[in-house]
């Protein structure tokens, strides 16, 4: 059953998610990308629904400034306090044992947030290496202006929340170049899984599997790469692979079976174990 969750960071900030709850104390995390929100186009909202069907919590949530979360400048250091408030959060609920699937900048999150509590990481069109995006060339003229005088820019939100616009700063943009890979996952101390699409293109997808296949050997014993021949960076097309590798990739890192009984949070704040 799905329930709606609101989590207060330290700055205040509310994020809106959606939990449903699992058979043990075993939860997975989805960090969505740049520009986005929980669903993540589709993605998150049928990955939740095979990771729910075996057994697994799961938490998908917007960034602040993204969704239907609070407004506020997207910026990669308040996501990687966002993401471990909902790491927090989760723990405090009765699932410390966790996981997260990130996408994209959402994998970049995940990994500098590094959580105490996250015991594997599945991340697909992994941000694991600097890239130089023409922004001149995604962003009009009028915003990259308006981003040159004022440091901000109003990107319109398409999206299916009522939000009108994400407002996002130079910095935000800097954070995809300045990337520092051996910084970056030296630290991770839990086993990654990468998948990335295969397609035999030159284009951002090309440069991301590149980058996860000079950075997996910095990455903790076990840690693997999946390409999927013919995908893209959106990887929509090929949603069932991702879950299938993602299944059994959970079923020997973070299996179902709860260590102890868990305990959780009643409505009242205090503690109830369940047998």
């Amino acid at each position: 059953m799905h329930e709606e969750v609101t989590i207060t960071t330290h700055r205040g900030i509310r994020l809106s998610g959606t939990l449903t709850e699992g058979e043990s104390d075993a939860a997975v995390i989805f960090s969505h990308g740049f520009l986005d929100e929980r669903s993540s186009r589709g993605r998150f909202t049928d990955l939740m629904t095979a990771y729910a069907d075996a057994g697994y919590a799961t938490l998908a949530f917007d960034y602040s400034g993204c969704g239907r979360s609070d407004d506020e400048v997207v910026l990669v250091s308040r996501e990687i306090e966002d993401f471990n408030s909902v790491s927090a959060f989760l723990s405090d609920a009765g699932y410390p044992r966790q996981a997260v699937h990130g996408h994209s900048l959402g994998s970049l999150i995940a990994l500098r947030a590094n959580s105490p509590w996250v015991r594997t990481m599945i991340l697909t069109g992994a941000l694991t290496g600097p890239l130089d995006y023409p922004w001149g060339e995604i962003f009009s003229a009028a915003q990259m202006d308006e981003l040159g005088r004022t440091g901000r820019m109003r990107v319109p939100d398409d999206g299916p929340t009522p939000r009108e616009a994400t407002v996002i700063a130079a910095d935000t943009l800097a954070s995809f170049s300045t990337i520092t890979q051996s910084q970056l996952l030296a630290p991770i101390r839990c086993p990654v899984l990468l998948i990335h699409g295969g397609q035999l293109i030159e284009g951002e997808e090309h440069q991301l599997l590149t980058h996860s296949r000079v950075g997996l050997p910095l990455l903790p014993q076990g840690s693997r790469l999946e390409v999927l021949r013919g995908a893209d960076h959106a990887l929509l097309d090929y949603i069932e692979a991702v879950a299938r590798h993602g299944l059994d990739w959970l079923a020997e890192h973070l299996p179902v079976e709860a260590e102890g009984p868990r305990t959780r949070l009643r409505a009242d704040g205090r503690a109830a174990v369940d047998a």
